[in-house]
C-alpha cells in the first residue's frame, strides 16, 4: 500500500554496501551494538556484504523514481573497506546520481592511487578526523587531506579523542550511545520536538533493512527490506508516511528510539507550543 501524496521523494540515499568498520569510536552507535547488525552478542564484528546485483538494482529503482541526489555507500560502516566502492560510485554517476563519500580516511591514508580514484569519482567527500587532541593537530590533519584529495568539495567531521576539552569537536549525544562528558552539548531529550530528518534521507542497511534515520542502527521501525519490496513501495508506504508525519509534528513519544533521542528539534511545534526538555537516561538500544 502506498501513499505518494504524503511523503516526498528522499533527497539523499545511503545504500550501505557492507557491514564492517576498522574502528570502534567512543561516539559511534555501532560500537555499542550487540544485535547482530554490526556486532554480535560478544562484541565481534559482523562481516557481511550486500550483493552487487541488489545495489545496482536499487540504484536503477532510485533513478526511475526521479532521484538525482547524493548517494553514499555507508551507514555505520567504513565504505572503503569494500573493494567494490569505486566501481559502485562510478555506477551511481553513470545513472545521473551524485556519489558522496563518508570515510574515516584510514584506507586512503595508506593508498595514494585510491586517493586519486576517489577524487575523480566523488564530487563530495567527508573525512572523519578522530585522532587529534588539540586544534593545532586538527588543522594539520585538514591540511594533509586537502593536499591528498583534489575533489570538488571536501568537508570534515571533526570529533577528537578528548571531545571539546582540548580541541574543537562536533561530538553530540546519540540515542544509543552512553552519556559521555566529551560530548559538546548537554545530553537531553525533547519529548515533543518535531523531527524532519527522516523525510530527507533513505537509509538502507547492508542486509536490505530500511532504517528511519541516522540514529536507527537496528531497523527498529520495521520499514521493510529491499530484498522483499520495491524502493517505491517502501518509501511511499502508509506505515512510513505515518512515522514521518508523527515525527514531523513532534510525536516522538510514539517510538521508543525517538523517546530516548537527544537530537534537537528540527523546528518549532506546529502550534508554537512549548517543547518539553528533560535529561536523557541511557537505556541501550530501544526498539520501536
Amino acid at each position: 500500500m502506498t501513499d505518494g501524496g504524503t511523503v516526498r521523494l528522499f533527497e539523499q540515499l545511503c545504500l550501505e554496501s557492507q557491514s564492517n568498520c576498522n574502528r570502534s569510536c567512543w561516539f559511534c552507535p555501532r560500537t555499542y551494538d550487540r544485535t547482530g547488525a554490526y556486532l554480535d552478542a560478544a562484541g565481534k564484528s559482523v562481516i557481511r556484504a550486500m550483493p552487487t546485483d541488489t545495489i545496482l538494482d536499487v540504484l536503477d529503482q532510485a533513478r526511475a523514481l526521479g532521484f538525482r541526489g547524493l548517494v553514499g555507500f555507508h551507514h555505520y560502516s567504513e565504505p572503503l573497506l569494500d573493494p567494490r566502492n569505486v566501481m559502485l560510485a562510478r555506477e551511481a554517476a553513470r545513472r545521473g546520481l551524485v556519489p558522496w563519500l563518508h570515510t574515516n580516511g584510514d584506507v586512503l591514508r595508506r593508498d595514494e592511487r585510491l586517493c586519486r580514484e576517489v577524487s575523480q569519482v566523488y564530487g563530495h567527500i567527508v573525512v572523519g578526523l578522530y585522532d587529534y587532541e588539540t586544534d593545532e593537530e586538527l588543522e594539520a590533519e585538514k591540511r594533509f587531506w586537502r593536499a591528498r584529495l583534489a575533489c570538488e568539495r571536501l568537508d570534515f567531521s571533526a570529533i577528537g579523542k578528548t571531545g571539546a576539552r582540548a580541541g574543537t569537536s562536533m561530538a553530540i549525544p546519540r540515542a544509543v550511545v552512553p552519556t559521555d562528558t566529551r560530548m559538546t552539548v548537554p545530553d537531553l531529550t525533547f519529548r515533543n520536538g518535531p523531527c524532519e530528518r527522516p523525510r530527507i534521507r533513505m537509509i538502507i542497511r547492508w542486509d536490505g533493512e530500511v532504517c528511519n534515520c541516522c540514529e536507527d542502527t537496528s531497523g527498529a521501525f520495521e520499514l521493510g527490506n529491499v530484498h522483499r519490496s520495491s524502493l517505491e513501495a517502501l518509501w511511499f508506504s502508509s506505515h512510513h508516511a505515518r512515522v514521518v508525519a508523527d515525527l514531523a509534528t513532534g510525536r516522538r513519544d510514539r517510538y521508543a528510539l525517538c523517546r530516548n533521542c537527544p537530537l534537537p528539534p528540527s523546528g518549532p511545534l506546529p502550534d508554537r507550543g512549548r517543547i518539553e526538555i528533560a535529561p536523557r537516561r541511557y537505556r541501550g538500544a530501544p526498539t520501536a
